[in-house]
C-alpha cells in the first residue's frame, strides 16, 4: 500500500534518503534498548520522574463526611468507581473552579479599571459591574490624561527588582552534614535563579502585581529542561533530558483558591485555569476534538462578570492582557491544573490532576513536590485579603483631580487663544484670506471700527487652580515615592549625610513592597528545594550559567535536599539603593581603600555595589565551595587573581586542614592549595602580574590533579600521629608551610 504523505523522490533527497535508510537500520540495531527507553503510555511518568503513588481515600465514614465538606460531594474519590474517571475529575475541577467565582468578581472588575490607569485610559466609569467605558465628551472640551500613574508605576518596578535576592540557606544544628546540605541548597538555589531567568520572572510577576494586588509564581516540573541522561551519554540522538524546574508568572484571573485562604492563611487547594490553543493542546498533549472553552466568534461588545462564561470571556476580551488578540479567531482550549494541599486523614501525600478540555492529561498524583507550588507574590498592600487591593489604587483619586486640573488648563489656553469678539448684526460684509494665515475683512459701516467690533476678555486659570494642581503632585508623589528622591536627585547639599538621610526616607516608602518580594522568595525557594528533592533522581552537575558564575558548578545529589534547614531571602537585600547612592558608597569605598582604583573605574560607569556590600561573605562562600570540591575528591574552581587570600586560607583551615575525620588525601590537596594561596598572596605583594609564575590549579586542562603529587612539590615532614599512614603533605617549592594539624 503506498503511502498517501508520500511524494516522488526528487534529486536533491537522495542524501536525505541514505540518511533515513541509516536511521532505519540503527533503529533495528537499537531497538531492544530503545524499547526500554521508549516514552511512558500513561502521561502521568511524563511529569513524574518517580512512580506515582496511589491516590485513595479511607473507608471511614467520618473521613468521607470530612472529604464532602472539603471538597464537595463530586470529589471522584468519593464516588464508586470514578477514581481514574478524566470526565469525573473534569467536571469536579471546573465545579470548583465555578464555586469561587463569587470570591474574585469584584476584585477582577477593579483590577480591569486599574490596568486601563496604568495605560493611559483614565477618563472610565462603570454602571456596577458593567464595563469600564469613557462616556461620551461634550464637544470642545478638553479630556487630558497627565499620566503619573504609569511613571510612578515603572520607576517603582525598576527599583524594586534592581537588587539580586540574598538567599541564606543555614544549618539548625552544629552537625556537619546538615552544614553540607545547607552549602548545597545554597549553591542550587543560586543556580536555579539564574537558570531560570527569575530577573525577568521577578519583573513580570511585579508588573501585574502593581495594578492586581497579587500575581502568582508557578513552578512545575519541565521534562524538556535538564541535561542529557547521562545513561545514553554514548547515543546522543536517542537520549532526553532528565527534566528540570521552571518557573512561569500567572495572573490574577487565572487563579482562585479556597474560601479558607487569605494573606497569612494558605489555602486548602489552588485551581489553575489557562486558555490554549486548539492547535497547541493537539501538539502538547496529543488532544483532539475537546470542547473548547470559548467560541471567538461570540467575543463582541464587552465583558459581563454576572456568570462565569462571562469572566471567561472578560480574560479574552481585556485590552490590557493582549490574549484577546492572540487567540481571536482560534479555537481554544482550557486547561485547569489543580493542587489539593495534604490531609493528614484525607490525602496525607496531597493531589493533583492536570485537565485540558475534558481530558485528564495528568493524575491523579500526589503533589509530585510534596508542597502546593503556586506562590502569591503580592506588591506589599496592607489588606489582609487573598486578593489585595493594590497599593496603587490610593493614587488614583489624585490621578482624577491632576487629570481635571489639567484639562480646565487647556480649555482656557484654548480658547482664549481663538479669541471673542463682539460686533453688529450685518457689520462683516466679505473675508479675504490673504495667505500665511493673514485675513483681511471688510465691514459695512460708518462707524469707528473700535464701536462695531471690540474683544470680548477671557478667563485664565487662577492662582488658586495652579496651586492645587502642584498640592495634588505633591500628594501623588508622597504617596507613590515617585519624586525627586527616588530618581536619584538630592536637593540642596549633596553630601554623605544628605545622601543617607534620603536612602532613609525612600527605605521607609519601599519597605513594605521589599518585605512582600522578600516573602514571595523566600516561600518560592521553599517550592525550589522541594522540587530538586523530587527531581534529581540522578545526580547532576550544575554547571556555570555563561561564564558569569562559575562559583555555581557543584555536584548535587538528592540526599542534599533532606533535612531540616533554615532558608529565607534577606529583605536588606532588596532594599533599593538608588545610583546616587551607589555613586557615593563607591566614593566612599576608594577614599577608605575598600576597593582599588582599577575596581572603581571598573564599577563607575554603572555604579555596581551590589557583590560589594558584603565581600568577606561571598569571598567565604566561594572558599566553601571549593573546600566541598575537595572533599568530594573533584578537581576545585581554578584560583583567581581576585581571591582575597586570607579568607581562603581560613576557611581551608577551619574546614578541611585542621580536622582529622576526612581523608588524609583531601587533608593533602587543602593543604596545597592553602600553599598555592600563599604563593599568588606573596606575588601579589612583590607587584607581579597574575601572568606566568604560579603553579596552576587547571580545571579540564591537562593540568596536576590535588590529589596527585605534583612534580613541582616536595615532601615536608609531619609530627602529628593521627595522620597514621597519610601520604606527606605537599606544597610548592619556595613558600611557606601551611598548618599543621594537632
Amino acid at each position: 500500500m503506498s503511502n498517501p504523505l508520500s511524494f516522488p523522490l526528487q534529486m536533491p533527497d537522495i542524501e536525505a534518503t541514505i540518511e533515513q535508510m541509516a536511521h532505519d537500520a540503527a533503529m533495528q540495531v537499537l531497538q531492544p534498548e530503545l524499547a526500554q527507553m521508549a516514552a511512558p503510555s500513561q502521561a502521568n511518568e511524563l511529569v513524574a520522574p518517580n512512580p506515582p503513588e496511589n491516590i485513595a481515600l479511607p473507608a471511614d465514614d467520618q473521613v468521607r463526611a470530612l472529604a464532602r465538606t472539603l471538597y464537595g460531594s463530586d470529589f471522584p474519590l468519593l464516588l464508586p468507581g470514578q477514581e481514574d474517571d478524566g470526565r469525573a475529575w473534569a467536571s469536579w475541577v471546573r465545579g470548583r473552579w465555578v464555586a469561587h467565582r463569587g470570591a474574585v468578581e469584584r476584585h477582577l472588575h477593579l483590577v480591569e479599571r486599574n490596568r486601563l490607569f496604568r495605560i493611559g485610559q483614565q477618563w472610565v466609569s462603570s454602571r456596577g459591574r458593567g464595563p469600564w467605558r469613557e462616556p461620551l465628551k461634550p464637544v470642545d472640551t478638553a479630556r487630558v490624561v497627565y499620566n503619573l500613574v504609569d511613571k510612578a508605576l515603572d520607576q517603582r518596578l525598576q527599583i524594586m527588582t534592581d537588587q539580586r535576592p540574598g538567599f541564606k540557606v543555614e544549618p539548625t544544628t552544629v552537625d556537619p552534614e546538615e552544614k553540607r546540605k545547607a552549602e548545597a541548597r545554597q549553591i542550587a538555589l543560586e543556580y536555579q535563579y539564574d537558570e531560570q531567568n527569575m530577573d525577568n520572572i521577578r519583573r513580570t510577576a511585579g508588573f501585574w502585581a502593581q495594578t492586581d494586588g497579587v500575581s502568582f509564581l508557578h513552578t512545575y516540573w519541565d521534562a524538556e529542561k535538564g541535561p542529557w541522561d547521562a545513561r545514553m551519554a554514548d547515543r546522543h540522538m536517542f537520549a532526553k533530558p532528565l527534566g528540570d524546574l521552571a518557573t512561569k508568572v500567572l495572573r490574577v484571573e487565572q487563579v482562585r483558591v479556597s474560601s479558607n485562604a487569605t494573606a497569612t492563611d494558605t489555602p486548602y487547594y489552588v485551581i489553575i485555569r489557562e486558555v490554549l490553543s486548539a492547535t497547541e493542546a493537539a501538539w502538547r498533549y496529543g488532544v483532539t476534538g475537546a470542547l473548547a472553552s470559548h467560541n471567538n466568534d461570540a467575543i463582541v461588545g464587552t465583558s459581563d462578570l454576572a456568570t462565569d462564561a462571562g469572566m471567561n470571556r472578560w480574560v479574552l476580551d481585556q485590552t490590557t492582557i493582549g490574549e484577546g488578540d492572540r487567540l481571536r479567531m482560534q479555537e481554544t482550549v482550557e486547561r485547569f491544573t489543580i493542587y489539593v494541599d495534604r490531609h493528614p486523614d484525607l490525602l496525607p501525600n496531597g493531589l493533583q490532576v492536570v485537565i485540558v478540555g475534558d481530558t485528564m492529561v495528568s493524575g491523579p498524583l500526589p503533589l509530585l513536590f510534596g508542597v502546593i507550588p503556586v506562590v502569591p507574590f503580592r506588591d506589599g498592600s496592607a489588606d489582609p485579603s487573598y486578593y489585595p487591593r493594590p497599593i496603587m489604587e490610593q493614587w488614583l483619586d489624585h490621578q482624577v483631580r491632576i487629570n481635571a486640573l489639567v484639562s480646565k488648563w487647556v480649555d482656557s489656553v484654548r480658547v482664549n487663544a481663538a479669541g471673542r469678539f463682539l460686533t453688529r448684526a450685518g457689520t462683516i460684509v466679505t473675508e479675504t484670506i490673504v495667505g500665511g494665515g493673514t485675513s483681511l475683512m471688510e465691514v459695512n459701516s460708518g462707524r469707528a471700527l473700535d464701536d462695531i467690533m471690540r474683544p470680548v476678555p477671557g478667563f485664565s486659570v487662577g492662582n488658586d487652580c495652579k496651586e492645587l494642581l502642584n498640592l495634588e503632585k505633591k500628594a501623588f508623589e508622597d504617596a507613590s515615592g515617585y519624586n525627586d528622591t527616588s530618581r536619584g536627585q538630592i536637593s540642596g547639599d549633596a553630601s554623605g549625610r544628605a545622601i543617607l538621610a534620603a536612602r532613609e526616607q525612600l527605605e521607609r516608602v519601599f519597605a513594605p513592597c521589599v518585605a512582600a518580594a522578600a516573602t514571595a522568595l523566600t516561600a518560592w525557594a521553599k517550592v525550589q528545594v522541594a522540587g530538586m528533592a523530587f527531581g534529581y533522581d540522578v545526580p547532576r552537575d550544575l554547571g556555570a550559567v555563561g561564564n558569569s558564575r562559575p562559583d555555581l558548578a557543584h555536584a548535587l545529589t538528592r540526599d542534599m535536599f533532606d533535612g531540616p534547614v533554615s532558608l529565607r531571602v534577606e529583605p536588606e537585600t532588596l532594599m533599593p539603593m538608588p545610583r546616587v547612592y551607589r555613586q557615593f558608597l563607591l566614593d566612599s569605598w576608594l577614599e577608605k581603600g575598600v576597593i582599588t582604583q582599577q575596581q572603581y573605574l571598573r564599577r563607575q560607569p554603572t555604579a555596581m555595589v551590589s557583590d560589594m556590600d558584603t565581600p568577606d561573605e561571598d569571598q567565604a562562600a566561594r572558599a566553601k565551595r571549593i573546600c566541598e570540591a575537595l572533599r568530594l575528591q573533584q578537581e576545585p574552581p581554578e584560583m583567581r587573581w581576585q581571591d582575597n587570600e586570607s579568607i581562603h586560607q581560613d576557611v581551608l583551615e577551619r574546614e578541611i586542614i585542621l580536622r582529622d575525620d576526612l581523608d588524609p588525601l583531601v587533608i593533602q590537596a587543602a593543604q596545597m592549595r592553602w600553599g598555592q594561596l600563599a604563593q599568588q598572596a606573596q606575588m601579589k605583594q612583590g607587584g607581579m602580574p597574575p601572568q606566568g609564575g604560579l603553579s596552576p590549579m587547571p580545571e579540564g586542562n591537562g593540568g596536576p590533579s590535588p590529589f596527585q603529587p605534583s612534580p613541582q612539590t616536595q615532601p615536608l615532614a609531619t609530627a602529628n600521629p593521627s595522620v597514621g599512614g597519610a601520604p606527606p603533605q605537599m606544597v610548592p617549592t619556595g613558600i611557606g608551610q601551611p598548618p599543621q594539624m594537632g
